[in-house]
This record gives structure tokens, C-alpha cells and sequence, in this order.
């Protein structure tokens, strides 16, 4: 036993020794893919993210909460009530992440270029540098090279893909708020587009619950005319009253679902890509790969190795 720890030890010996004497080829080796991931650090793009934080308008400005003491009557009546404010929440912050959000209300409002082909951003004169494999600046037009099923201008399905990379949505359950992030190569479209979806989702939750109370205040119209009965006819007439003063409420009110507590900025500092962990990386993994090659050599020395085995 003690014989077979001693060889051990001495191999492990040599091995260090090894090492030491080939400390030139394992600090170039170190020393390459160090280089290496700098130059390819210094040419990565900086990524700014902007953020903002909102949170649920009050309880009393909503359609929801507004039906809600009426819900217990309105069934009677055939009408379906929401649940709750927090419901509204739950299904704005999905809302924002689906793809009919995107392609009716965000897509719509933002250059597919610059979601899909930006290469690099000037800070100074807020310049956008597009891929030229890309899109073509000067034309204005793609000339991307693609197979199908992808077309020559990328689909609604294709820049979906991308949003949801660039897209944080947080909802803080304690106590509703939720972040809404966007991230891009320029710090300036980064904040304007976190303006677009949360105005376009209080938009678009406003303008549904308006088709809601359109279509309920005709529903119960033709209740009232239909209805002989006093007492329904008084129970449809203040739902009705309801109903109207619901849809004035969602006709005035901008912020419908999210009021802004912290309002995007335009961030002065990236927030990636850390180019400095990125090459202490880079410099350790070189320094492994010097060690492996070194260990390698000593093996074949040694005649420990095959030497076929990375042939």
C-alpha cells in the first residue's frame, strides 16, 4: 500500500514537473485564447435594458371591479361578469407576452428592421447600423438569404420569436407591481418600446372591455323591450346603468389596467454583454486547455496513453 502511494506521489511529482518545464507552450496556449476572446469581446455589441415599473390601477376604475357587486344578478340575466382586479392583471401581464398582442399592437407600431437586423448603435448621433446581410439601408429593403419556410421579409411568427428573447415581464405577487423590461442594441428604442406596450396593453384591455359593455348594453335593451316583467325590467335597467357607466369609465380612463410607479428611462450604461467576466473566462479556460495538452504530452511519455487515442 504504501509503495503504490509513493508511486503515486511521485508521479504526481513528475507530473508538476512537467508542467514547470512546459510553462511556455501552456502560458501561449493561455495566452492565445485569451487574445482570441478579447478581440471577440471588443467587437460584441453593447445591449441596454430599459425598465419600468407599474402597477394595477385602483379597484374602481376597472369594468371587473365595477360588475363586480352585480355579478350574482347579471347571471340571472345571462351575462357573464369578470372575477376580479387581480384577474385583470394576471391577464394583462400574459397579454403582453402572446403573440396576437404583438403582432396587433406592438408590431405595428415599430420598424421590422429594427427588431430583426440592427448590428450596432451609435450613442453619440443615434445612429442604427443594420446588418447588411441582412437589410439594406440604403434601399431600404431586405436581402437576407433564406430557405423556407422562412420568407425574404421575416413573418409576424419569426419576429415574435425574437420579442419574447428581448422581453421581461414580472409580476411581484405580494404586491402586484410588475416590471416590464425590453433590452436592444440601442438604449433609445429599448425605452421607447417599453412606452409601446404599456400603452398599447391599457389600450387593448380598454378597448375590450368597451366591446364588452357595447355588447352588453344592446344585450339588455332587448331584455328591457322584451321583458314585461317590473322586477326583471328594474334589475335589467340597473345593470344597464351599469353597463353605461362602465363604458364612459373605459372611454376616459388612459392608464385602464397599469398606472406607471417608475417610469422607463433611457439607461446610460449597458447592461451587457460584461466583457471583463468574459475574458477572465477566456483566460481560464485557455489556462486549462494548456493544462490538458500539457497532461496529454506527459502521457504519451510516459507511455501511459495510446498514442492513437487523439489521432
Amino acid at each position: 500500500m504504501n509503495s503504490q502511494n509513493t508511486k503515486e506521489t511521485i508521479d504526481i511529482n513528475k507530473l508538476l514537473v512537467h508542467f514547470w518545464k512546459n510553462k511556455i507552450l501552456i502560458l501561449c496556449i493561455s495566452t492565445l485564447v485569451s487574445i482570441t476572446t478579447l478581440v471577440t469581446v471588443i467587437f460584441l455589441p453593447n445591449i441596454y435594458t430599459s425598465s419600468a415599473l407599474v402597477a394595477p390601477s385602483s379597484e374602481d376604475e376597472t369594468l371587473s371591479s365595477q360588475l363586480g357587486q352585480f355579478s350574482s344578478i347579471a347571471g340571472l340575466a345571462g351575462i357573464s361578469v369578470p372575477s376580479g382586479k387581480s384577474n385583470a392583471t394576471n391577464e394583462a401581464v400574459e397579454r403582453i407576452q402572446s403573440f396576437d398582442f404583438f403582432s396587433t399592437y406592438f408590431l405595428p407600431n415599430i420598424k421590422l428592421e429594427d427588431l430583426l437586423a440592427v448590428k450596432d448603435w451609435d450613442q453619440i448621433s443615434n445612429n442604427l447600423t443594420y446588418d447588411p446581410k441582412l437589410f439594406d439601408k440604403n434601399k431600404m429593403e431586405w436581402v437576407r438569404k433564406v430557405n423556407p419556410p422562412k420568407e425574404l421579409i421575416p413573418s409576424d411568427q419569426e419576429a415574435f420569436t425574437v420579442y419574447k428573447k428581448i422581453l421581461y415581464v414580472s409580476e411581484n405577487k405580494e404586491n402586484g407591481f410588475v416590471t416590464i423590461s425590453i433590452s436592444h442594441r440601442s438604449a433609445i428604442i429599448a425605452k421607447a418600446w417599453v412606452d409601446i406596450i404599456i400603452e398599447n396593453i391599457n389600450t387593448s384591455m380598454r378597448e375590450l372591455d368597451q366591446s364588452v359593455s357595447s355588447n352588453s348594453i344592446d344585450f339588455l335593451n332587448e331584455m328591457i323591450i322584451e321583458t314585461n316583467n317590473k322586477e326583471i325590467r328594474e334589475v335589467l335597467s340597473d345593470l344597464l346603468a351599469t353597463q353605461m357607466q362602465n363604458l364612459m369609465l373605459a372611454s376616459a380612463n388612459e392608464n385602464y389596467v397599469f398606472k406607471i410607479l417608475d417610469s422607463p428611462q433611457i439607461p446610460e450604461r449597458k447592461s451587457a454583454p460584461s466583457r471583463l467576466a468574459i475574458l477572465i473566462i477566456g483566460t481560464i479556460i485557455g489556462f486549462i486547455l494548456g493544462l490538458i495538452i500539457s497532461t496529454i504530452k506527459f502521457l504519451r511519455q510516459e507511455s501511459l496513453l495510446d498514442p492513437n487515442v487523439i489521432e
